[in-house]
C-alpha cells in the first residue's frame, strides 16, 4: 500500500492537492473510499477486498482513529495491503505522529507564507495601520478570500483561548502563543470582531460590497 500524508497550515493548497488525487482515482475508475465515514475499523476497512475489483483508494481525515494498536497494525500489515491511502490533516501534523507511520510514507507539508504568519501575529490593538499594509502586500500574492477565511479562523481561534483554552486541543506551543495574543484583547472585542467578519461575509456573497476594502476598514476601526 502506498500512503501519502497531506498537512500544514495552508488548507487552501492542502485541500486543492488532496482533490486532484481525488480527481486523478476517479479519472481512473478507482474506488475512493472515504474511511471516516465508516463505523468499521482502520484495519477491517484497508483489509476487505473491492466490491469490483478496482484499485482502491482510501482517505483518511481523522487522524486520530490512528490510535497506537492502528499504527503499530499498519506498520506491520502496509507491505501487504492493496491500494492506496491519503491521510489529510487540516493543520501541521507533530513530529511524533508523523513517525508513527511506515518509514516509506511520502509526506507533503503546505507551510503558508512567513508574511502571513507575521500578519497574524501583529493582530492587535494598536497595530491597525501595519496590518492593513502587510494586508495589502499578502493580497499581491494570495486570494483575498483565503486571506479572511485565515483571519477567521485566527480571530476564532484566540476567542477559544479567552472562552475555554483546555478544550482547544493545540500544542502546547501554540497555545502559549494564542494565550498571549488572545491577553491583549476582551472576550467581548473578540467576539465583536468575529461577528464583523460574519457580516462582512453576508454583504459579501449578496453583492453589496468588496471584500479587500472591508477587510481594510475592519482594521483599521478595530485595531487602531
Amino acid at each position: 500500500m502506498k500512503i501519502i500524508i497531506l498537512h500544514g497550515d495552508d488548507i487552501g493548497k492542502s485541500h486543492a492537492r488532496l482533490k486532484k488525487f481525488i480527481d486523478v482515482a476517479r479519472s481512473r475508475s478507482w474506488e475512493v473510499a472515504y474511511m471516516d465515514e465508516s463505523d468499521q475499523g482502520l484495519e477491517e476497512i484497508l483489509s476487505s477486498p473491492s466490491l469490483f475489483g478496482n484499485e482502491r483508494f482510501f482517505i483518511l481525515k481523522n487522524v486520530k482513529r490512528l490510535g497506537k494498536k492502528e499504527s503499530a497494525w499498519l506498520n506491520k500489515k502496509y507491505t501487504r495491503l492493496s491500494g492506496n491511502l491519503i491521510v489529510y490533516n487540516e493543520g501541521t501534523l507533530n513530529a511524533s505522529a508523523l513517525k508513527s507511520f511506515p518509514k516509506e510514507t511520502k509526506i507533503e507539508e503546505f507551510k503558508l507564507p512567513v508574511l502571513l504568519w507575521n500578519f497574524l501575529d501583529n493582530l492587535i490593538p494598536g497595530r491597525g495601520d501595519f496590518s492593513v499594509k502587510t494586508l495589502h502586500k499578502i493580497l499581491e500574492k494570495s486570494p483575498v478570500e483565503f486571506v479572511f477565511s485565515i483571519i477567521a479562523r485566527h480571530l476564532k481561534d484566540l476567542y477559544w483561548m479567552k472562552a475555554d483554552a483546555a478544550s482547544a486541543g493545540f500544542p502546547f506551543w501554540k497555545i502559549n502563543k494564542l494565550r498571549s495574543q488572545a491577553a491583549k484583547f476582551s472576550e467581548n472585542d473578540l467576539k465583536t470582531l468575529i461577528d464583523k467578519l460574519s457580516e462582512i461575509d453576508y454583504r459579501v456573497k449578496t453583492s453589496k460590497t468588496d471584500l479587500a476594502s472591508e477587510l481594510d476598514l475592519l482594521l483599521l476601526k478595530h485595531l487602531e
